[in-house]
């Protein structure tokens, strides 16, 4: 085999290396990743605690796409929002709470995980 062929058989590799690492990582089956935070506490959220293995929850945050698809899906206005705002639109669906602001859309959820039930993931 000639020097010529090697260079091209090794660039040849070089590039499909590259555009293969340059793919996104897939999720899990049709699984679209999230962003948004999440901490985990014992107590309650206004009165939080170091989390223990009997008293532990998480509160989620998702932002982004997601919370605005929630946000649309889940129904009209609260009455009881925690801001008179004329820019704050809040919606709740059990313990789902989804927030439109001047900072997008944000929604919430609490899970207790000694349980596995869902709770409040924020307070006003």
């Amino acid at each position: 085999m000639s020097a010529r062929m090697v260079a091209i058989i090794s660039a040849l590799a070089v590039i499909s290396l590259a555009s293969a690492t340059e793919k996104k990582q897939q999720g899990r089956y049709l699984a679209t990743p999230l962003k948004g935070d999440y901490y985990v506490y014992g107590g309650t959220l206004s009165e939080m605690l170091p989390p223990s293995a009997k008293d532990r929850k998480v509160s989620f945050m998702v932002n982004g796409p997601l919370a605005k698809d929630l946000f649309n899906q889940i129904g009209p206005d609260t009455k009881h929002a925690c801001s008179v705002d004329a820019s704050y639109h809040e919606r709740r669906k059990g313990d789902l709470v989804c927030i439109l602001d001047e900072d997008g859309y944000s929604c919430y959820l609490g899970l207790d995980v000694t349980t596995g039930k869902s709770t409040y993931g924020l307070i006003c």
